[in-house]
């Protein structure tokens, strides 16, 4: 059965008059009389009662009537779903982060997005910059808020998003609290808070060059998964901590935060995605990011 000889049987059935219906279809009388011919030829049924005066549904054609009303309806939401969806308006996107990222910038964007865009889902996962990484190469992770450092970036793409620095988490009773800023050598015979090694291989190197050139051993006392660990730690006494600045719009009690003097590494996060990437919702993302909208 034809879409098109619904509509001209729901038009004939609405109007219950040949000559307006097809008035309203923009097509002239007969030939809409025969597609409608067609129509019960094709079904084996009579959908209309004609006489010259009258034209009045039949039984089978009020039942037809009902599912060509539900039919057609479904038709219009699908066809509305699947250009909104081909829009990026419509759909779903998986976006993975890192911690800093939803401390800092990661929240504006996420605002900004559901306003442009509210029937869009967005499915946010934390991970490591290297876990993003290997998901959005095989597949399971459409795009990701990172922190590169010296990672094997083909065939991918990215758009830088932010930018920050580090600062110094220390115990509020500590001597530092006290200071306007305190250089990287001042680190030296502290206990000092640090993440993994794992987590992050590049940007723990980077640190540790950075040591290396200010002749500093760094006392490591305990190594973290997340800088709100860190923080947490702080503030229990065990030890200073160095963190993005964005941690420090969150306060902690016991904790104050200290800017760090000196050379450090760059805090960038970028969002990346394959380059081959022709995902809707991921075009309206960048738009988003990028202030297009």
């Amino acid at each position: 059965m034809e879409f098109r000889l619904l509509r001209y049987f729901l038009a004939v059935a609405e109007e219950l008059h040949f000559g307006r219906a097809a008035q309203r279809l923009h097509i002239s009388q007969p030939p809409l009389s025969q597609q409608i011919m067609k129509l019960e030829d094709e079904l084996g049924v009579q959908l209309f009662i004609r006489t010259k005066r009258n034209v009045s549904l039949t039984e089978a054609g009020k039942s037809l009537e009902h599912y060509a009303i539900k039919i057609l309806s479904l038709i219009e939401t699908a066809q509305r779903d699947v250009r909104e969806v081909a829009a990026g308006m419509r759909g779903f996107m998986s976006l993975g982060y890192v911690g800093p990222a939803m401390d800092g910038v990661l929240p504006d964007i996420i605002r900004r997005f559901k306003r442009r865009y509210p029937e869009v889902e967005l499915r946010l996962r934390q991970m490591t910059s290297n876990e993003q990484l290997a998901e959005i190469r095989n597949g399971s992770l459409h795009a990701g808020i990172v922190r590169l450092s010296g990672q094997d970036m083909r065939n991918l793409d990215t758009i830088p998003i932010h930018q920050e620095t580090y600062v110094l988490a220390v115990p509020s009773e500590h001597h530092m609290a006290r200071e306007k800023g305190v250089s990287i050598c001042a680190l030296a015979n502290k206990p000092l808070i640090f993440f993994a090694r794992k987590l992050q291989p590049g940007l723990y190197e980077e640190w540790h060059r950075i040591f290396l050139q200010e002749d500093l051993v760094p006392d490591i006392v305990q190594e973290t998964t997340s800088y709100h660990s860190s923080i947490a730690l702080v503030s229990a006494g065990l030890g200073i901590a160095i963190v993005p600045e964005s941690s420090a719009r969150h306060k902690r009690k016991g904790v104050r935060f200290v800017k760090l003097n000196g050379k450090k590494p760059k805090m960038i996060l970028h969002l990346c995605y394959p380059e081959t990437s022709i995902h809707p919702v991921l075009n309206s993302f960048k738009t988003v990011i990028q202030g297009k909208e």
